[in-house]
């Protein structure tokens, strides 16, 4: 579901609205948590239902409140910085040999194909290309604000390009939380944050972009995101082998920081 992020952020490298980039990686990440999980929580409060976290969970969760405090540090230091870039990919990197070292052994095993699988692969790559032109439109659609109305390139990439590339994580949670599935949700939004953060993050500084950027304009967004994530964090903690009823009180408080992070952005 990073896939929207990498491609818009692509797109508003190569035309040196590196800012745009940040805003959407800010965005994309505080959206995942406060309104793509505030949602999942009142789908499940909704419907009176469980919350509960699995024990292989918690090291994730430290990944996650790591990789949030180094996108703070680069971003403070240089995030168009080629040798950021490097930083931030063989953290990537080791995240994903750490991944790949802690799940050896737990692979599923798959059936045969069926004769409905057989264009598997078309199917793939016509989803790959649709996916490319619909982040074209909306980085283009981006771009077209920006220049009509004169908004900030921070405030059209922390709400149009993160909000139109978070769809993807709104629509998979609508989806898991009506089935009960929100641990498989909490895993989906913890991959998502950490792969925008070292990964897309790290586009301006391959691709060269070569802009300024005022970091202290950036520093209340950063410290709501790293609040926010903190909350989600200590809440799937406290309900691994836990089960409790979804928190009406956590999801209002996370719908409040989305908010405010969007009255944050525009001023």
């Amino acid at each position: 579901t990073s896939a929207p992020e990498m491609l818009t952020s692509v797109f508003a490298a190569l035309e040196n609205k590196a800012v745009m980039v940040v805003g959407n990686v800010i965005g994309s990440n505080l959206a995942n948590i406060a309104l793509v999980f505030g949602l999942t929580l009142g789908v499940l409060f909704y419907r009176k239902g469980d919350f509960l976290s699995e024990p292989e969970i918690s090291f994730n969760l430290i990944l996650l409140i790591l990789s949030t405090l180094l996108v703070w540090i680069i971003i403070a230091l240089n995030p168009f910085s080629f040798y950021s870039s490097l930083v931030l990919l063989a953290v990537l990197f080791l995240v994903i040999v750490i991944w790949y070292k802690t799940n050896a052994g737990r692979e599923s095993k798959f059936e045969e194909s069926s004769e409905s699988e057989r264009f598997l692969l078309l199917k793939l790559l016509v989803s790959l290309i649709s996916l490319a032109i619909a982040a074209w439109l909306i980085t283009k659609g981006a771009f077209s604000i920006l220049e009509t109305f004169g908004l900030g390139e921070l405030f059209i990439g922390f709400t149009v390009l993160a909000i139109g590339t978070s769809l993807p994580e709104i629509a998979a949670a609508l989806a898991l939380a009506s089935k009960g599935r929100n641990e498989v949700v909490a895993g989906t939004l913890i991959g998502s944050n950490i792969f925008n953060g070292l990964f897309v993050l790290a586009i301006p500084g391959i691709i060269g972009s070569s802009v300024s950027i005022n970091y202290h304009q950036w520093i209340p967004l950063l410290a709501l995101l790293l609040f926010v994530t903190v909350v989600f964090c200590l809440y799937i903690f406290l309900r691994i082998n836990s089960p409790k009823r979804a928190s009406l009180g956590i999801c209002i408080l996370l719908f409040i920081s989305y908010f405010l992070s969007l009255s944050l952005a525009y001023s």
